[in-house]
């Protein structure tokens, strides 16, 4: 990765607790310091970086005292169907980021399951080898939990039969909404 960062002393920004003051390569385990207390990380994604601030001053996270979540339920536990999508097949999504962006990303299968009654489709995105986000929301989307939905994070089946399991006890609320 070669990604350079350039700043003042002035401005008060710091690398791995070490001032700033001219240029300094930073990698993906880079420590960012800035004024007011944020805290950055550099983050890649399919080539590209993208620079992650953590502000306890921002409106998301002044006076949050924890996350709460819901007892761990079996009910939740799905055996779903890896169906693999066809070679190269691409979604554009939207990132709730700050101004928001559109982008295009790898989509290589989808998860086939039935929940309640219902079947369900949720087409899952590549992130890095085989790791695979999946992005939902549900009846407690803007309510209970995050309007923008929530993550499950899982690995692309190894299994000849295309099963996996999906626990959506172990949903997580994404970085970005703090």
């Amino acid at each position: 990765m070669s990604l350079t960062l350039t700043a003042a002393h002035a401005e008060g920004v710091s690398v791995d607790d070490q001032a700033v003051d001219g240029a300094v390569e930073l990698t993906s385990a880079s420590r960012l310091s800035f004024p007011g207390g944020r805290r950055g990380t550099i983050e890649e994604l399919r080539g590209t970086h993208v620079l992650v601030v953590w502000d306890p001053a921002a409106p998301t996270l002044v006076g949050l005292r924890g996350i709460e979540a819901w007892p761990w339920d079996p009910a939740w536990v799905v055996e779903a169907e890896y169906r693999p999508a066809d070679a190269g097949r691409l979604l554009e999504v939207t990132w709730l980021t700050s101004p928001s962006m559109r982008d295009t990303l790898p989509a290589p299968g989808d998860f086939v399951f039935d929940l309640r009654g219902e079947r369900h489709t949720l087409r899952a995105f590549g992130v890095g080898g085989d790791t695979l986000l999946i992005t939902f929301t549900d009846g407690t989307s803007g309510t209970d939990t995050p309007g923008m939905g929530r993550w499950l994070i899982l690995t692309r089946p190894k299994d000849a039969t295309g099963l996996a399991r999906i626990d959506f006890n172990r949903a997580v609320v994404p970085h970005h909404m703090f």
